[in-house]
């Protein structure tokens, strides 16, 4: 099923090889994070770090069973992308989208979707190790600027 918006061209362009990595990629990342947080699961401590600082001192606690929700939302999260990212001829778009430049907007919105996707990772691994005790405030840290970064040029 293509979604569209009314008026605008179809999307008529293949996804190249690298976004579909990309997009592979992202599930894999996330499947590794669940691997690790599942098998450390048992050994963990009936309360766990909910919510760190900036700093990376964890300011609120919660039970074990908390990193589950975790991981769910962050399958939620990057399911949801993945499946938006294929739907790029629905986006809104800071352009006019016309016949001439409708494939290429479409291209790099979609890109820009896995690219996002991708972002989510390493900061969901961080928050993921940081309840895990272990210290991933870079890991958080470089995955928010990378997202930045993806999105600020995708708009550009």
């Amino acid at each position: 099923m293509t979604f569209s918006t009314p008026g605008r061209p179809r999307r008529t362009y293949e996804t190249g090889v690298g976004t579909r990595i990309l997009r592979v990629l992202a599930l894999l990342g996330w499947l590794g994070v669940t691997i690790v947080v599942l098998r450390r699961y048992p050994e963990l401590p009936a309360t766990i770090p909910t919510h760190v600082g900036l700093d990376g001192e964890a300011d609120a606690v919660g039970p074990r069973w908390s990193i589950l929700v975790l991981l769910g939302v962050f399958w939620l999260m990057i399911a949801a992308l993945t499946w938006l990212s294929r739907r790029s001829a629905a986006f809104n778009y800071p352009v006019e989208v016309t016949a001439e430049n409708a494939q290429r907007v479409y291209r790099e919105g979609e890109r820009q979707l896995v690219w996002v996707n991708l972002t989510l990772v390493p900061v969901g691994a961080g928050v993921a190790l940081l309840a895990l005790g272990e210290d991933a405030v870079a890991l958080v840290w470089s995955g928010l600027v990378l997202m930045v970064a993806v999105l600020v040029v995708g708009v550009v």
